[in-house]
């Protein structure tokens, strides 16, 4: 059949794009991370007593998170394990905090927002590698190859692992994927820097060379905080950024301009009640007696509250004044 003439053949619609959850059927580890991540969503309500325990200790401030523990381990273990400890730590955490930004993977609640619990998830962080799982692997696994850590001490610190990793995975923060692949890179890294400590003591570094570079590393550290809470709106301090400037250069110039930018502004009117509506019925009344009263002698001598509208005060005044 002829194409009618003036009639120009429509242009092939675009295949519509799939979705993340069509290409589910695809990638059969991400559909198992999902199953699981959808069983604990469904298991909250069930269970509140212990949705309420997970959300208590996860939280988007790290000052408030779980992952306090793994300092408190790292203390602990740092006088038995001495400067490699240290450096192993320091190295593996500066490594993941790249690879992670580097790779720039998604988390569940980047595919599903209905995941998403906003008071226990902390936006600077990504996917892949889980910087808490990297490092629970790090910092707690040489304590398993110490004569003066006892087995339930172990048990406890193998607790914490799970509790962390656990704890990332009930509020959809990763995936389990990304937990276990986590504490791969973990072990790879810990190897890494056990193989670079023995490679360094080759070279029988003096001790006071470790003391400089620990003070270093400290004030760089202290550094980028700084420049962390002043780029990023002080969110885990919470100082606003204009206000922290402000009071830096203060300090910094010697000035004694510390205190509130602005004077505190003049408080909002209250509002009217039934009592000044009251006291206003009955000023009217006396003045209307008052006007249209006739006579001789004067008026009798009679306070009335003057009612003055902007600053809702009452004022008693006489009305012998005003006559």
């Amino acid at each position: 059949m002829k194409r009618p003439k003036g009639l120009t053949s429509a242009a092939p619609r675009a295949a519509p794009q799939p979705t993340w959850k069509d290409q589910l059927h695809t990638q059969p580890i991400m559909q198992l991370d999902f199953r699981i991540l959808w069983w604990l969503y469904d298991q909250k309500p069930r269970y509140p007593g212990v949705t309420q325990a997970i959300h208590s200790v996860v939280s988007r401030y790290r000052t408030q998170d779980i992952s306090l523990l793994l300092w408190l381990i790292f203390f602990f273990l740092v006088p038995d394990l001495g400067f490699p400890y240290v450096w192993t730590c320091v190295g593996n955490l500066l490594v993941a905090l790249v690879l992670q930004y580097a790779i720039d993977a998604k988390r569940p609640i980047d595919y599903d927002p209905d995941l998403h619990v906003y008071m226990c998830t902390d936006p600077d962080t990504r996917g892949f590698p889980s910087v808490d799982s990297h490092m629970a692997i790090v910092v707690v696994a040489p304590a398993f190859f110490l004569d003066s850590v006892s087995l339930l001490t172990c048990l406890m610190l193998l607790a914490c692992v799970g509790l962390i990793a656990f704890s990332r995975v009930f509020v959809a923060a990763r995936f389990p994927s990304q937990i276990v692949a986590s504490w791969a890179t973990g072990v790879l890294g810990l190897c890494v820097g056990d193989f670079c400590h023995v490679t360094m003591q080759l070279y029988r570094i003096p001790a006071y060379y470790h003391r400089v570079a620990l003070v270093c590393v400290i004030v760089g550290t202290l550094f980028c905080i700084a420049q962390y809470v002043e780029r990023n709106e002080s969110r885990s301090f919470g100082l606003p950024k204009a206000e922290f400037t402000r009071v830096l250069e203060s300090i910094i110039n010697g000035t004694d301009d510390v205190g509130p930018e602005h004077a505190p502004s003049k408080p909002e009117r209250a509002k009217r009640d039934s009592f000044y509506y009251l006291m206003k019925a009955v000023h009217n009344r006396r003045r209307d007696a008052t006007t249209h009263r006739t006579g001789n002698g004067h008026a009798p001598v009679t306070p009335h509250a003057a009612f003055d509208e902007d600053d809702d005060e009452v004022v008693f005044t006489d009305d012998s004044d005003s006559s």
